[in-house]
């Protein structure tokens, strides 16, 4: 099998796009191929798509299927910059950045983005309208002989569990305790946040079921855009931060009104990293 790809940089959270019509029954297979490091090596795939709803097909717009049919923020955003790199009809300029509606696996509704050119013709900054929350809420699990809290935040598409770094000693097995928890459920992809109150820095492990693979991520955009929606319920105000990862920074912008959340909106780096012929 011969695809066209593309490899993109948002904050080292490196993604592989596939480019070109592929049966999702192959999804899985052709996902682990790819992102092994024999192949073109990266944490996550995601498939370019004509649109599914009418909405998407009436916008001339294009679908992210990510690789498990989880949401993906960062992969979202990236699309947006590879739409506006490929200079495709369907974006719109406003003002010093272009507007990219695109439809994503996760979601039901279409996601916005605002797209801005750099200095460097492969480097975007690419600002993505994330989804709003489902339901955040307080728990606790035992852990350690310890009664470990965390904050759960569920989006469509994806759980995260924000927790202390600093309380967890040993993470794997920390994992495993969660995804057994989770086993219970039904869900496309979890993450454990492992936030360093103190220091302001985010350590993001992520898990997509249907592929059966767990990742440090170097930068994680739902995890992010997680933490920040406790951290604006904490304060029970609006937010604007910028949270440190081992890839780098994005930064997380929430809108609090009368208590809850109305907007949520995630900012970063994106660079074009290759494109070619892959062959699986």
């Amino acid at each position: 099998m011969k695809l066209n790809y593309v490899k993109v940089n948002p904050v080292e959270n490196m993604t592989i796009f596939v480019m070109d019509p592929v049966d999702s029954s192959q999804h899985m297979v052709i996902a682990n191929k790819l992102m092994n490091y024999n192949n073109i090596h990266g944490e996550q795939v995601g498939f370019v798509e004509n649109p599914r709803t009418m909405k998407g097909k009436s916008l001339n717009t294009l679908r992210l299927q990510m690789m498990g049919g989880e949401f993906c923020g960062n992969a979202t955003r990236s699309l947006a910059a590879l739409m506006v790199h490929l200079n495709v009809d369907s974006i719109s300029k406003v003002g010093d950045y272009y507007n990219v509606i695109l439809e994503v696996s996760g979601s039901d509704d279409l996601i916005n983005c605002q797209v801005r050119k750099t200095d460097k013709g492969n480097v975007y900054f690419s600002k993505v309208n994330m989804p709003l929350p489902h339901r955040t809420s307080k728990t606790n699990i035992l852990f350690e002989e310890k009664n470990i809290n965390l904050t759960r935040v569920d989006f469509q598409g994806i759980t995260h569990f924000i927790v202390e770094e600093n309380e967890i000693v040993d993470k794997e097995e920390f994992f495993k305790v969660i995804k057994s928890k989770m086993s219970k459920e039904e869900y496309d992809a979890f993450g454990i946040m492992f936030y360093d109150y103190a220091k302001g820095f985010l350590q993001p492990l992520v898990y997509v079921k249907g592929t059966d693979s767990k990742y440090w991520e170097r930068s994680c955009a739902s995890g992010t855009s997680a933490l920040g929606v406790a951290l604006a319920t904490n304060l029970n105000k609006s937010i604007r931060e910028k949270i440190r990862q081992p890839g780098g920074e994005l930064e997380i912008s929430i809108n609090v009104e009368d208590g809850e959340i109305t907007a949520l909106h995630l900012d970063g780096k994106v660079e074009i990293v290759s494109e070619g012929i892959v062959y699986l």
